[in-house]
Parts: C-alpha cells; structure tokens; sequence
C-alpha cells in the first residue's frame, strides 16, 4: 500500500485549490454549510488534519463564512471555502460540546425540472428552484472559479509568485481511489488495417469503467439514459440517487464547413435531463470520439494516422481524469471516458464549454462589436481561423502565459506522479558528455542526399505557391526570388537538424511538460473587470514532457505575418517571465528567441510535406482553378487544406521577414558549435 498512497498523496498534494476543482470539475454536487460560531473569536479553529492533536492553521475560518463539504467524519469536516475569509481548506469541528459552530445551507428540494423549463423560468422561480436566496449554490461554485482567476490575474499585474499549494488525500477524486489508472490500461498496441477493419466496430468493455460504451453518434443516441446514469455513477459524477432520465439530443459537429468542429476525431453536442438537479451538474454536454474506419477513406486515414500510428487517444483521457483538479488552468468538467485497446474505439464526455456569441462575419472578418461582460467566455474560434479572434495579439500572450505556468509546475515536481517518476534534471555540461561520444560522424554522401531531398520536398511547396494554389498567396509570400532563396537556406541548414535538436534538448531547463497544440482553438477565454484575460484549455491529445520550444510553433502557426513580426520579442519575454514568477528555472529570453527561431527551418520543410499528404488529398490539383481567396468553401470548408494551407502560408509570408541563415550561422560559429555533426 505504501507505493500507492504515496504517488496518490504526492498526485494530490500538487494540485491546484478546491475552487478550481469544484467549479471544473468536482465529483459530487456540494453540501454547502455557514460558520456561525466563533464570533467573538475571529472566527472558528481550523486545524491541517481530521485529528484533534492535528497542526492548527495560523488563520481562523472567519464567521458568517459559507464552505463547501469535501468530507463529513462525526463532527469533524474537510472543507473548501466559498466565500468569506479564512484558510481555503482545512478542518473544522461542526459542534463543540453543545456549541454548534457550523450549520448546514439547505439544499433545494429534488426537482424533474428539464433543461428547457429551466431556462424558461423567470428568475425568482430560478431562485425558488436552487432552493437559495440571492445566489443558488450553483452560482456560489461559479463565483469561486471566477475569485480564483480574479487572484490569478492580480498576481500576474502585482508580478507575485504563483506556486502549487499543498493540498491532501481528501482532495483525491472518486475515480482515482482505486489507484493511477494507467495502471489498468494495457500497453498500446498498433492494429493493421485488416484488425482494424475487423475490431474498430466492436463494443468492448473500456479498461477504465469496465462498462461497453457507445463509440459514434448513433450509439450515444441509442445507449439511452440508463447507460449514462451508469457511466457518471462509475466516474462520481451524478449521486447515487440520482439519475439521467432521458437523453433529449444528441447533435453530431460538422466535420467540413467554415464551422468544421476538428479533425482529431468527431464530435457531439449532448442534452440530458435528470432526476433532479444539482449544482455543478452540467445538462449539456461535448463528446469527442473517434473517426469511423468504415465511413469513407478519409475517415479510414485519419483513423489510421490517429489511432494506431501512435498512442494519442489515451494520454487526452489520462489527462482529463488525473490532471482536472492539477493543472494551473480551468479545463471542462469530466463526466466519463474510456478506452479499448482491443478496438482503439474511445469516448470522452465533458461539460460543454459556453461559448460566447460570434459577431457578424463578413470576408473572413467580424464587423460586428459585441460587448462583452468580465468572465464571459468569448466565441469560439476555428482552428485556423484566427483572423476570427476580436483580439489575437492578446490571446497569443494569454496563451504563451498558460504554457509557461505549465511548464513551471512540472519543473517543481507537481506532475511526477502523472508522469509515474520526476522529471531528469541536467546541464548542457553533463548533456554534451553523455550524447556527444555516442555520436558517430556522418558520410559526405548523407549530407549531400539530405541536402538534395530538402530541395526536392521544398520545389513541391514553390509550386504549390506560384502555380497551383497562386490565388490564396499574398504577393510577399509567392515570390520566387524569395522562395528559391528560402529553398537554399532550409536545405543548407538541414544536414544539422540533430544537432538542433540536441541543442534544443541540451539542458533540462527547456524540457517540462506541455500541452501539444495549444493553439487558440483549444481554448476558452475570458477577460476579467480590467480587461486582462484568463483561459481554459481543453484537447490534451499528447500532453506529455518533451523540449517545449517546439510546442511554440504549433501555437503561433495560425497567426498573421504582421502580428508575429510586432509581437514576437514579447511572447518570448512573457513566457520567461512566467515560467520563473511559477516557480521555473530563469530563461534569457534572447536564448529563448534563438532556440524559436533554430526550429523554423524544419517547421516550413515539415509544412510542405503535408500538401500530397493532405491537401490534395482532400483538394486535387485540378480543383486549385476554381479557389480564388482562403474564403473559397473548397480551401476554408476542407479541414486539412485550410490547417495546412493556411501554416503554409504564414510560414512564406514570415520567413523573410528574418534573416534566418545568419542566425544559423551565428549559432554555428557561437553557442551551437559543440552539437554540430560531424560529416566526413
């Protein structure tokens, strides 16, 4: 048991406040109850564990203070604050001999209120129906997460130190008691196209719940509500007394369209009534799961490329099921998910994300200003539609703020019992004497093919941007000058790639984890009385510990030439600044600038590969005449011609906005010159 408790106590001890936790993600609606003892005090005792011979907390739970039940044990309660003053948790005594300190808030009576006539209701019903005067319980949760991100924000403008709080056991979630779940997930395992065509159909048992679970749209429909009062009962997400009794829709997302939901697999809007409800209690629901391999051949290929090339599904479910209470960012409440190996068929449930409404969009750009009210969350913007955003310089900073925090934490530890051991710390010292006498020189010949296969690649994307695609390339971007100089400078950098990334790699300071692909579409964001932003995160597909520089260039590949040309230099500094101000090592952010600006080479080479691979496959070259803008439905409305069109595009229209050969150079002659490869 010892190995156990300690990687759930050091899991737990590393996460992130109660009000986070209840307002994303908590297991159980809250018993909410009122501190009335203590007044002449300053309030009632709290003390670090249930034990009365327990270390008391310096600050006292402030009377008239309203908390929220974690665990009840006799008299003794774990709490959370809501509102008032005092230690965020902790434990109280409810009664002291026959004094009562503590009172219960009465909660709302069970009601059959559908989704429907809920929001029909005028607000005093509202009211009457939460059972609550003035704010429900619900709206008291809600209010916790926004004081959260009020405090996180006023620690970002005061430049305060933002650390993960020690927290205990009880705050472990129901559907980690058993242990890490990964335990009870079986090693990946890479199906053929003729297992797949024989398994993906299959309804296993999922490793996590052990219950069979639908895998599409029209299973989630016929599942019907007993299977979702099953699933939620198994991940503590619905009482035990409660249920969902019906399920009122289920609505498939586009997958082409301007409005196309994504391309890592399908996803769903989910409407569900229930016995009664409660606070925290979403009725409406996001699905995602995957691709049908038997739907049509580019389901079959995203299915194959996601699937069973790599083990991507599980880490995103992992993630949403060990981090919801960890991360530094709100992420969506998890209701359920599941995985089996046997099949690769998955399925994840979580809350569904209130999306602001878009303004009026005319040529690609809102004309329409909406106001919007401190932590309203704004639209939703498209993968790769940035041009969509009211504001993208800012939300590239909330972004780059975000991967930092991150990166921070891990750096002190916080994800070790996720990642199942600490993260390796080392120096570029101890780096070079590991790596360097394992390297061997490299043939003349090798250099001279990886030099000839980088132009040949690079001739592709040249073509594609003055002859097939010509239409959809500003001028800058389909020089030829320009590009046949880019050609020569990517091909000449590219025989020492290893040894940027071995640059990259060099020191553990630049390795922590990090989100994959955290670019604007995977996140939700907010701005708070004074107009600083706040974000949730959500698509954790990948999330794992690797050199995080090259995480920047997924962030920034959606965003325009001239908005990276002015705000480069401050992305950079404002990482370095959070990454120390949450507890990581200090970066220079000049050092962190060079590194960004090493991995561009290999970015735009990567790209290109992508247009057979992709783009014609979805737009052949024959239908290339008819596109005119990025506007077009055939480039804007076909998921992989508008994601990899569009990196291409603003990878042409920035690169000669650097002279990236010189500081290739520069790097050789200077801080690079002990990692290059040897080629005799």
């Amino acid at each position: 048991l010892a190995p156990l408790f300690f990687c759930c106590f050091s899991f737990v001890s590393a996460a992130v406040g109660r009000l986070v936790r209840s307002a994303r993600g908590g297991s159980m609606a809250p018993q909410l109850w009122e501190i009335v003892g203590g007044a002449d005090k300053g309030g009632i005792l709290v003390r670090q564990g249930q034990e009365l011979t327990s270390t008391a907390l310096e600050e006292r739970l402030s009377t008239g203070a309203h908390i929220e039940e974690l665990r009840l044990a006799g008299s003794r309660l774990y709490y959370s604050l809501v509102s008032g003053a005092g230690p965020q948790k902790g434990w109280i005594s409810t009664s002291l001999k026959d004094k009562v300190l503590a009172n219960k808030i009465d909660q709302p009576a069970p009601s059959a209120a559908t989704p429907k006539q809920q929001q029909e209701s005028p607000p005093q019903q509202q009211s009457e129906q939460t059972g609550a005067a003035g704010a429900s319980p619900a709206e008291a949760i809600e209010a916790a997460w926004i004081k959260e991100s009020r405090r996180k924000l006023q620690a970002y403008r005061d430049g305060a130190e933002y650390l993960p709080p020690k927290l205990t056991l009880d705050d472990l979630p129901k559907r980690l008691r058993d242990g890490h779940p990964g335990d009870r997930l079986p090693p990946f395992k890479r199906l053929t196209p003729a297992q797949m065509d024989e398994m993906s159909e299959k309804n296993l048992p999922g490793h996590f719940s052990g219950l069979k679970f639908p895998h599409n749209t029209e299973q989630l429909r016929s599942f019907g509500a007993k299977f979702f009062t099953e699933a939620f009962h198994k991940f503590g997400t619905l009482k035990e007394d409660n249920a969902v009794t019906r399920v009122v829709k289920v609505e498939q997302l586009p997958h082409a369209g301007f409005d196309a939901a994504g391309g890592a697999g399908h996803k769903a809007f989910i409407t569900l009534e229930y016995k009664y409800s409660e606070p925290n209690l979403h009725t409406e629901l996001f699905a995602k799961f995957p691709w049908g391999y038997h739907e049509s051949e580019t389901g079959k290929a995203y299915r194959m490329q996601i699937s069973t090339y790599a083990d991507m599904d599980a880490p995103e479910l992992m993630t949403y099921m060990c981090c919801e209470s960890v991360l530094p960012c709100r992420i969506p409440k998890l209701y359920f998910c599941d995985i089996s190996r046997e099949t690769t068929n998955y399925m994840l449930i979580l809350e569904r994300v209130p999306f602001g409404r878009r303004g009026r969009v005319e040529k690609g750009k809102v004309v329409e200003k909406i106001e919007r009210k401190p932590f309203e969350v704004l639209p939703v913007c498209g993968k790769y539609q940035d041009y969509l955003l009211e504001d993208p310089a800012k939300v590239y900073f909330c972004i780059f703020r975000e991967m930092a925090h991150i990166a921070a934490w891990d750096q002190l530890g916080h994800f070790d019992a996720f990642f199942k051991g600490p993260l390796p710390k080392y120096d570029q010292e101890g780096f070079l004497a590991y790596c360097l006498p394992r390297r061997k020189p490299k043939t003349l010949k090798k250099e001279a093919v990886t030099i000839d296969t980088t132009k040949k690649v690079m001739e592709i994307g040249i073509e594609f941007a003055t002859k097939t695609a010509r239409a959809v390339f500003p001028a800058a971007a389909r020089d030829e000058k320009m590009l046949r100089k880019m050609i020569d400078d990517i091909a000449y950098m590219q025989p020492q790639m290893d040894a940027i990334n071995d640059f990259m790699a060099s020191t553990s300071d630049y390795t922590a984890a990090m989100h994959m692909n955290l670019q604007a579409d995977n996140a939700f964001f907010w701005c708070d009385e004074k107009g600083d932003m706040d974000c949730g995160v959500f698509d954790w597909c990948g999330f794992n510990r690797t050199p995080f520089i090259g995480n920047f260039m997924g962030c920034l590949s959606g965003a325009d030439a001239d908005v990276l040309d002015a705000h480069e230099e401050g992305l950079m500094k404002i990482f370095c600044d959070e990454y120390k101000r949450y507890g990581g090592p200090q970066l220079d952010w000049r050092d962190v600038l060079l590194r960004y600006h090493l991995r561009w080479g290999a970015f735009v080479a990567d790209s290109v590969q992508w247009i057979e691979r992709d783009i014609f496959r979805e737009c052949p070259k024959d239908e290339w005449g008819d596109i005119k803008s990025i506007f077009d439905e055939k480039f804007i409305g076909r998921w992989n011609v508008r994601c990899r069109g569009t990196t291409i595009i603003n990878a042409f229209r920035f690169w000669p906005r650097r002279n990236f050969r010189k500081i290739f150079d520069d790097w050789k002659a200077g801080p690079g010159r002990p990692f290059l490869v040897e080629y005799k």
